[in-house]
């Protein structure tokens, strides 16, 4: 009998820059193909690649990008088109975002851009 097998759990240990690079590559296209879904009505299969997308961060220790980090509810994992289940406002320097799907609110600072004075 073995004892302390690692049967079924996939590769641990260290993440070479390859499998990292593959692991970008493939959430920028999972988001990219939940954003054509969801414009499609599909937001059963825009939700799925969320999760998907995530799990990959998770598994390879990857960041999110952030345009895409403000593009999904962290609480229900779906994925936000402005109009059809998410509101934006901006509030005193702040781009608020409420999931209509739980009621969510995130708050992001709202970044202008830096005029150049010469």
């Amino acid at each position: 009998m073995k004892r302390g097998g690692r049967r079924g759990r996939g590769r641990k240990g260290r993440r070479n820059k390859e499998m990292v690079q593959i692991a970008k590559e493939r959430i920028e296209i999972l988001f990219d193909m939940a954003e054509k879904q969801a414009l499609k009505g599909r937001q059963d299969r825009a939700n799925r690649y969320v999760q998907l997308a995530r799990k990959i961060g998770m598994r390879y220790n990857v960041r999110i990008p952030r345009e895409y980090r403000m593009r999904y509810c962290r609480k229900c994992d779906s994925f936000l088109l402005p109009g059809e289940n998410a509101k934006y406002r901006l509030n005193n320097g702040k781009i608020s975002v409420t999931c209509l799907n739980c009621g969510h609110i995130y708050r992001h600072p709202h970044l202008r851009e830096k005029k150049e004075s010469h």
